[in-house]
């Protein structure tokens, strides 16, 4: 395991963001900018329980040509929580997102893991607004005949922590998987959790996953009339051979598909310099 942070993650996290909000339906969402204004839109979206620094040494490689935004959804993060969450309320914070930063309809949103199915319900819904959008592990399709679980595996209780150490001590990934990174999780821990009155625990909205509405992605994929490209992790529990095979069978025909080795769901955990070219190699396709 490696902690000792190398010097492109030290140089990555120097440049740092601009901290902007806006509010969705009465609830401030939390986003933040890289780049300049005007450039191409590339705008990158977290998984379940996790937040906008998780694209923290991924973002700013991309700042040269691109207006880089990563946004706290709602129930996340810095964002506000809400009684019930639904894709369409996320795709209207993703679009509001985009509006606040200045970026019009030259946009390609990138969505890991729940992030995907934000990403493609945003994609369906306003393909005047979307170029394309890339799934980063996301199992957005169940093969036919699958029972698709209501929750997400490895869910975590919020555990209430006497100190800040030990709340990142003690954080894990969700699902949970091995890391071999360990200066990539601190810095993602630490930007997790917050002081409470009872102590520290996650930002993340621990009942989240009780107010969501879960849909079927199908038909929006098979319909998709934006540009579509998937990044995804050799040694991923979440989306198997099978799985792979049957988003490529529904996603419009010659999508781009690349597979990162060495890397389990949480790729850019894994493999961050891979995971940058090939994000780098699937853009100059809209560029």
């Amino acid at each position: 395991m490696s902690t000792e942070r190398p010097a492109w993650f030290d140089a990555a996290i120097a440049h740092t963001a601009t901290e902007h909000s806006v509010a969705v339906d009465g609830c401030p969402i939390a986003y933040r900018c890289w780049g300049e204004a005007g450039r191409p839109g590339l705008l990158l979206i977290h998984g379940y329980s996790a937040n906008s620094h998780w694209w923290d040494f991924i973002a700013p490689a991309f700042a040269a040509d691109h207006r880089v935004v990563a946004l706290d959804c709602s129930g996340a993060g810095d964002s506000g929580h809400r009684e019930r969450y639904d894709l369409d309320t996320y795709a209207r914070e993703v679009l509001a997102v985009a509006d606040g930063a200045g970026i019009g309809s030259d946009l390609v949103v990138v969505g890991h893991s729940f992030g995907g199915g934000i990403a493609l319900r945003t994609a369906a819904t306003h393909p005047e607004r979307i170029k394309a959008m890339i799934s980063v592990d996301a199992k957005l399709v169940s093969p036919p005949g699958e029972h698709r679980p209501r929750g997400t595996s490895g869910f975590l209780p919020h555990t209430v922590y006497p100190d800040a150490e030990s709340a990142i001590a003690g954080y894990r990934v969700v699902p949970p998987q091995r890391c071999a990174n360990q200066f990539l999780l601190e810095h993602i821990a630490r930007h997790s959790i917050h002081q409470t009155a009872d102590g520290w625990e996650l930002k993340a909205d621990a009942a989240l996953l009780d107010r969501f509405r879960f849909e079927d992605h199908t038909d929006a994929l098979l319909g998709l009339a934006t540009g579509f490209g998937m990044i995804h992790g050799a040694l991923s529990a979440s989306v198997t051979e099978e799985d792979l095979a049957y988003i490529q069978y529904v996603a419009p025909r010659g999508s781009p598909f690349h597979t990162l080795p060495g890397a389990a769901h949480h790729v850019f955990l894994d493999q961050p310099l891979g995971f940058i070219d090939a994000l780098r190699e699937m853009l100059a396709r809209w560029a």
